[in-house]
């Protein structure tokens, strides 16, 4: 019932898949942030979604945002250098475990976090430009990385459910 298998066979296969999501990510940044001036908005879904140009020098809601660039820029790239490549290693060392779930949990956290790394690394800051809103109720902007790392996120969750409802938890 709950088999999903990642279609995906090989290890270079995978990386590359990979790959393609972390270019999407930033040939889409690259335009926004040579091609949308900064604050500027467009109507994607009425009410609901908008493309507006934000940078974000913080992580999510901007929170560290307001630190120092000294201190903000080594203590963001560093934090997201250390756990792309711990979340590679233990994606790599236990991937034969996972159900197919899982694995796509890391086979999209891995590229959000690689592609929001690149942005804190060459710009310190990250460009976001998906603007969930409701009405006139705004939630929050992101980007595709942000995107990945959601599903990515939720990947997990089914996939640990799927787990435990394997092992009859």
């Amino acid at each position: 019932m709950w088999v999903f298998r990642v279609s995906v066979k090989s290890i270079p296969a995978r990386v590359l898949l990979m790959a393609v999501m972390v270019g999407l990510d930033q040939a889409i940044k690259i335009f926004v942030r040579e091609r949308v001036a900064l604050h500027r908005s467009f109507e994607l879904i009425p009410q609901l979604l908008d493309f507006t140009h934000v940078e974000n020098p913080g992580v999510s809601f901007s929170v560290l945002g307001g630190l120092p660039d000294g201190v903000r820029i080594p203590l963001l790239v560093s934090f997201s250098a250390v756990a792309v490549v711990g979340l590679g290693f233990f994606w790599l060392k236990r991937r034969r475990h996972m159900n197919g779930w899982t694995e796509w949990a890391f086979l999209l956290i891995l590229p959000g976090a690689m592609g929001n790394l690149i942005d804190r690394a060459w710009f310190g800051t990250v460009t976001d430009f998906l603007h969930f809103r409701f009405y006139s109720t705004s939630f929050f902007v992101n980007n595709l990385a942000d995107v990945f790392i959601s599903l990515g996120v939720v990947a997990f969750v089914v996939g640990t459910f799927a787990r435990d409802a394997d092992r009859g938890f």
